[in-house]
């Protein structure tokens, strides 16, 4: 089976599983992502299904759950793609309007992806008459999604290069291309595709997001080379990251704070990096 075709198995699956989950209650389903718009990479790729519910209520994320779970079962035999599906739900106006009264799991940037390349797999077509997310809602998705993921399990793996390369390419480039994505929707306005993203990042980190969007191909190279890009650059891609959100936002936004104490722990991370010796550990 080909790789596109194992994604759009566990699509199927899923689909499928909301069917006899949510019944009537199931407006529409919408491929989004690498399998919608491209470039999708099978060692890295998440699997994302958009799920538009007539109503969402406080029941509503549990029972996506279960859709996720029952999918994975039916799609086990699709070499680990099944155990990367992403389901997102919404009401039809919260994916015309945006974030409403209604539970919804639809970030901006995925908001945005299922208005312009979302794929219809199943019911009716709700983007009519819909509002696409402005840059500034975006630029603040991108800084809420920083102070809610880059916690102290994600900055371990910024401050330990040895054990982000052990968990593989998958954790790898995720941890060094989110930054970069990031920081194109935010000069752009635009989803950070990553091939978009990368080729417009002119940074001081360049060397380091051109590896990464190599290595989504399932192969880190060589040990030391990557150990030592990332090392060198990845702390302060995310420094550059954060800086360019707070110069972005008001004082008074919400994830200001949480952005701060980020650049903080960025800074003592640094520190703590110098002396650390300029050879990998073995795993």
């Amino acid at each position: 089976m080909a790789d596109d075709e194992r994604g759009e198995a566990v699509l199927a699956a899923a689909t499928d599983a909301a069917r006899r989950e949510f019944g009537g209650e199931l407006v529409a389903a919408y491929t989004l992502g690498s399998l919608a718009h491209g470039g999708f990479a099978p060692a890295v790729s998440d699997v994302d299904l958009a799920l538009v519910l007539r109503e969402t209520g406080g029941g509503t994320a549990s029972r996506v759950h279960d859709v996720v779970a029952a999918a994975r079962d039916a799609a086990a035999g699709t070499d680990g793609l099944a155990e990367r599906l992403s389901v997102f739900w919404a009401d039809p106006d919260t994916v015309r309007h945006g974030t409403g009264r209604r539970p919804a799991r639809l970030p901006a940037v995925d908001r945005l992806d299922l208005l312009d390349s979302g794929v219809l797999r199943h019911g009716t077509d709700v983007r009519d008459g819909a509002v696409p997310p402005g840059h500034d809602e975006l630029v603040r998705g991108s800084a809420g999604f920083l102070v809610e993921r880059v916690d102290d399990a994600w900055l371990a793996g910024v401050a330990d290069p040895a054990a982000l390369l052990a968990r593989g390419p998958r954790a790898v480039t995720k941890a060094v291309l989110f930054p970069v994505r990031f920081l194109h929707t935010l000069t752009t306005g635009e989803i950070g595709r990553n091939d978009a993203a990368v080729a417009s990042y002119d940074g001081a980190h360049r060397d380091l997001a051109r590896a990464a969007l190599r290595w989504r191909d399932g192969a880190l190279g060589e040990r030391v080379a990557a150990w030592t890009l990332l090392t060198d650059h990845l702390g302060g891609l995310y420094r550059e990251c954060v800086d360019a959100h707070l110069a972005a936002l008001p004082g008074d936004d919400p994830a200001v704070t949480g952005l701060r104490a980020l650049r903080d722990a960025l800074a003592v991370l640094s520190a703590s990096r110098a002396s650390v010796p300029r050879t990998p550990r073995s795993r």
